[in-house]
């Protein structure tokens, strides 16, 4: 049987987990096809779909830097890119690249199979970013009804809001600047904060009022590093729920692998592979995942 493609295209990619999650749930069920990484200079995506287009590729994901342009290039796109204006699920039909975005519903379905559900009433958004607006937006789907988003320079804030406004007329919606004061005003009511700036890169992150955040409030990091990040340990130890953003990837993943194969494979599969490949690096590798990258 002739061997299918999927690829993975972004710059850099040394830090990428997705190819061991497709390839390892690929090769456990022994399906035609062989996912690929594909490390691309800033010009080269307009050919490189070219040759998607043509080849014997099914679709691919898509990171940083090159969503916004692969959405722009993309001869379909679903709601979510519409919204976004970034993509990073691509699916190859008789010639025709039809572009998705997975951040808002793998960041749902990971909160789900935590147990946490998918509708929360109040939502506190730190960070404006490509996912923040994915986020946003399927959390507004969701039934989530009042937000506040926070974000270093406000006037993107603004902009998320305003689109959102735009879609979803009767969300109650809130904007400002990131500081530890700005998070703290929001606490009160919040049923969800979810963090999602590169902020949470950094090993201690200062700004984050962790004393402040009430034991029934949930916190989803989406940024994920080997260990878990600092933000969710010291949430955990003062008995906050809070998850990080691999349970999120393999999320994404198991969309993405539906959306290309129609094989629907629990998210369990890909984050075991996952696991798998960070311990098999052991500690030679940074394994820091900005928010927005597969």
């Amino acid at each position: 049987m002739k061997e299918s493609l999927l690829f993975i295209v972004g710059n850099p990619l040394s830090h990428t987990l997705s190819p061991a999650m497709h390839n390892g749930v690929i090769a456990r069920r022994k399906l035609p096809l062989r996912y690929v990484a594909v490390e691309l200079s800033p010009a080269a995506l307009p050919g490189f779909l070219r040759v998607v287009r043509s080849a014997n590729f099914l679709g691919g994901n898509v990171t940083i830097p090159f969503k916004e342009e692969a959405a722009a290039l993309a001869d379909e796109r679903s709601d979510a890119v519409r919204f976004c204006g970034a993509a990073n699920l691509l699916r190859v039909r008789n010639g025709r690249i039809l572009a998705g975005n997975t951040d808002g519903p793998g960041f749902l379905d990971a909160l789900a199979e935590q147990g946490w559900g998918r509708r929360f009433r109040r939502v506190l958004l730190l960070g404006a970013g490509g996912s923040a607006r994915g986020i946003a937006y399927s959390l507004a789907r969701a039934g989530t009804r009042e937000m506040a988003i926070l974000n270093r320079n406000p006037l993107r804030a603004d902009r998320v809001a305003e689109t959102l406004s735009s879609v979803f007329p009767r969300m109650k919606l809130s904007t400002g600047g990131l500081s530890r004061r700005s998070i703290l005003r929001e606490f009160p009511e919040t049923d969800l904060v979810v963090q999602a700036t590169s902020l949470g890169m950094r090993r201690e992150w200062s700004i984050f009022p962790v004393e402040g955040v009430k034991a029934e409030t949930k916190v989803a990091d989406i940024v994920y590093r080997r260990g878990g990040t600092a933000l969710v340990r010291a949430l955990r130890r003062r008995g906050v729920p809070a998850v990080d953003g691999l349970p999120m990837l393999a999320c994404q993943a198991a969309r993405s692998f539906a959306a290309w194969t129609g094989k629907r494979i629990g998210a369990a599969e890909f984050l075991a592979f996952a696991r798998g490949a960070i311990s098999a690096r052991g500690g030679g590798l940074a394994l820091d995942r900005d928010p927005g990258e597969l």
